[in-house]
């Protein structure tokens, strides 16, 4: 169905006269020749003609496109009821200060003159005012039939109707939750930021994969209107994760049409702007998405010789910055589609890369066990440290997860195979360390960092989820454990106190507060 694009004018000149805004209404109509021509109710509007409630119709005419011939019909009548009811003065304004009449004056001087005539008598006689051309009421009948012709009929408040079906639509089917607020103009859900961090703690939705399927990847967008997961049969699907479906409010994937890489997607990232998704396939490659028409935005076909293991969107968006199994971290260029730099020092697959918050250095971990800092512009290794050498020895754990912290440009969560949590430091020193219990954790499979950076979120080999205050170091755990076993990855949402987590189950569990 191909909406018109008039259509659509109408329904904001229909808006605007139910709102009062007739300057901005006939300045709209001018612009655009296109004219609402409406009234609320034919039969209303008819019994206003027929009872002479002239100052409702001529509200009603002035926004609409009524022939000039037939709008002098109107004028003439209601000049010749004002000179009956010797309303002399609005008679001769109507006479002398209207458009129609000027009209007339021009086209016709011996009728405009009958009607001048008419307002200088101190007496009024029908026969001689109609010219024996039938009485009022027969007039106002013949008015009424000619004006209903130029006019239609539409309900009230059709624009704010409309969309508040297709809200209602989109609930139904849900692509839209009721508990969430909906920002109408930009088409997504308001952001709310909760006054503190709440641990997660009941399933709010669950995404399911279909069989011999399962998730590689998830991440919320920036915005966060969406979450993504990257499949292992190589499909990159955004959802609503308020009720774990396809979100079908974007027309490719209503239509089937999927964002898909020729392999697994190991790893995903959002832009800042939440207009792109960028994917790493186990083969090597990297693809950037358009996130609102699913199409292809840029290809980096050799991004490293393995497996993708994360990528990032730099600050400004015109980067992306990647790790693989290959042991190096890539900087690729957007505008360029070239790899434009590479930092090579670590001794096994690199796990997790990040930016700094001014993008000078670059923070990496791997399977080494080590953090790296890296001088952005130089790709020099600024530091590199071990969390815990001297503890280990030489069963040095790997490290699988590093984290930016939101509000804190200087510090970093790091995970290791163990049952500790690390914040590092820009420099790559520890700052602190926090260890759980051994009843609770041998070692930590997934974490991330709440919307206000105060904690970190983490799953254990026994599939409990830790809440760590990163200020204090006190833990605290769910009363219920994460419903996947050996989890592998996790996300929050950037402004909600919601957690969604995947293993190689076919289930996507999200979590709330």
């Amino acid at each position: 169905m191909n909406i018109e694009s008039a259509d659509v004018i109408r329904l904001i000149e229909q808006f605007l006269k139910e709102h009062s805004l007739h300057t901005t209404l006939e300045a709209l109509q001018t612009e655009t020749g296109v004219f609402l021509n409406t009234v609320d109710d034919d039969a209303a509007f008819k019994a206003d003609i027929v009872k002479g409630n002239w100052d409702a119709v001529l509200a009603s005419v002035e926004q609409a496109r009524v022939p000039q011939a037939k709008r002098i019909d109107l004028y003439e009548q209601i000049i010749i009821e004002l000179v009956e009811l010797q309303d002399i003065n609005p008679a001769r304004a109507l006479l002398r200060q209207t458009e129609p009449m000027d009209i007339m004056r021009t086209a016709e001087p011996d009728r405009y003159l009958h009607l001048e005539r008419l307002v200088s008598r101190t007496s009024f006689d029908a026969r001689h005012a109609y010219r024996g051309n039938a009485d009022k009421d027969a007039r106002r009948l013949a008015i009424a039939d000619q004006l209903l012709n130029e006019v239609s009929t539409a309900p009230a408040s059709r624009l704010l109707t409309l969309l508040g079906h297709s809200i209602k639509w989109q609930q139904q089917h849900g692509q839209l939750s009721e508990d969430v607020p909906y920002d109408l103009f930009f088409g997504r859900s308001q952001t709310i930021r909760p006054p503190e961090d709440k641990a997660p703690h009941k399933l709010l939705a669950t995404i399911k994969f279909p069989k011999k399927q399962c998730p590689h990847s998830i991440a919320f967008s920036a915005d966060g209107a969406y979450l993504a997961t990257g499949s292992a049969d190589g499909f990159i699907e955004l959802w609503n994760f308020m009720s774990g479906k396809l979100d079908t409010g974007l027309r490719y994937q209503a239509d089937g049409a999927m964002m898909v890489m020729d392999d697994a997607v190991g790893c995903l990232a959002f832009s800042h702007n939440g207009e792109l998704v960028c994917s790493g396939a186990m083969n090597g490659k990297i693809k950037v998405w358009n996130v609102k028409s699913g199409s292809g935005a840029k290809r980096f076909s050799a991004a490293h010789s393995q497996s993708v293991s994360c990528v990032a969107f730099s600050k400004d968006d015109t980067q992306v910055l990647s790790g693989g199994a290959d042991s190096v971290v890539r900087i690729h260029g957007l505008k360029s589609g070239k790899m434009l730099k590479e930092f090579r020092g670590h001794s096994a697959p690199v796990t997790g890369a990040v930016y700094s918050d001014d993008m000078t250095r670059v923070l990496s971990t791997s399977e080494d066990g080590s953090v790296r800092v890296w001088d952005a512009n130089t790709t020099a290794c600024v530091c590199s440290a071990i969390p815990d050498a001297d503890k280990h020895g030489l069963a040095i754990p790997p490290a699988h997860t590093i984290v930016a912290i939101p509000g804190n440009s200087n510090e970093f969560v790091v995970a290791t195979k163990s049952p500790t949590i690390y914040i590092v430091s820009l420099d790559g020193g520890v700052r602190r360390a926090i260890t759980a219990d051994k009843t609770t954790c041998n070692e930590f499979l997934a974490v991330a960092v709440t919307p206000r950076g105060k904690h970190v979120l983490a799953v254990s080999d026994m599939s409990i989820l830790h809440y760590v205050d990163i200020e204090t170091g006190s833990i605290q755990t769910a009363n219920s454990k994460v419903p996947l076993e050996d989890v592998i990855g996790m996300a929050c949402h950037p402004t909600l106190n919601i957690t969604a987590f995947f293993s190689n189950d076919r289930r996507v569990p999200v979590w709330t507060a």
